[in-house]
């Protein structure tokens, strides 16, 4: 009887043990499935990533080069042409002329000569190679200028910090985000005031573009995706994105709009 309880024991603890191996085997392989499975959707996630980022920088390679033939066009051939004509203008012999004419010649030299170096800074502010060259801040302070020069708009550049360089294919993509915000500005806004700041740190630049305009409704959910916006907003979350920066809009109607762009340095 002993004998036979001994065995039954045994046979117990034997049974226990091999169920435990197997339940341990099981859990084991759902663990591995799941890591797998993590694995895989990773994976996936990162082509997805990827695919977005090479998609998004094939975009703005094929804008870059659109606006560099516009560049180009404007430089080569509208400046030349204008050229010619202030040149023509001012070999006219005004000493025939009767005062009225005179004043209309030496008006339109000067109005020509006026529309060669406004077409001249629009023609840098389109030239990615110009843009990347030098300055953050003088490629915007060139860009405020121009809006300055229509009498509409009150606008500046303030810097604090030490301003320093970014790759150029990084400083091109943070223009190009603040041109974005002064050209919806300039569509909807209705401001007459415009307020760009720098701010230097040592990993990292804020960047703020503020306006006084009459705001608009604009919301982001949980993804950081802007809800209700243009492309035009889109494209700057985007861009950002390409970079490793962030964005935040805030506009309050009737109170103007804001932009913070935090932009690591190195």
């Amino acid at each position: 009887m002993f004998e036979q309880d001994k065995e039954i024991t045994i046979a117990i603890i034997i049974s226990t043990g091999l169920m435990i191996i197997f339940v341990g085997i099981i859990i084991a392989a759902i663990v591995k499935y799941q890591r797998r499975t993590r694995k895989y959707l990773q994976e996936m996630s990162n082509l997805k990533i990827r695919y977005q980022e090479e998609t998004i920088k094939a975009q703005i390679e094929k804008e870059e080069q659109t606006l560099n033939r516009i560049s180009q066009e404007i430089h080569d051939n509208i400046g030349q042409i204008l050229s010619l004509v202030k040149l023509n203008l001012n070999t006219l012999e005004l000493s025939d002329c009767d005062c009225t004419v005179k004043n209309k010649i030496t008006s339109t030299t000067d109005l020509v000569g006026k529309a060669i170096n406004d077409l001249r800074q629009l023609s840098k502010s389109l030239n990615s190679q110009h843009l990347s060259s030098g300055y953050l801040s003088d490629s915007l302070k060139t860009e405020l200028e121009i809006m300055n020069k229509t009498g509409i708009y009150d606008a500046d550049v303030k810097v604090t910090g030490e301003e320093k360089p970014f790759s150029p294919q990084k400083q091109l993509i943070i223009f190009r985000i603040a041109q974005e915000a002064l050209n919806n500005i300039i569509k909807y806004a209705k401001a007459d005031h415009i307020s760009i700041s720098l701010i230097y740190f040592p990993q990292l630049l804020d960047l703020f573009i503020v306006d006084n305009g009459v705001g608009f409704n604009h919301t982001i959910d949980d993804t950081k995706e802007p809800k209700q916006s243009g492309t035009g907003i889109e494209n700057m979350y985007h861009r950002a994105n390409l970079i490793g920066a962030t964005i935040e809009i805030k506009s309050v109607i009737g109170n103007g709009t804001s932009v913070h762009l935090s932009i690591p340095v190195n």
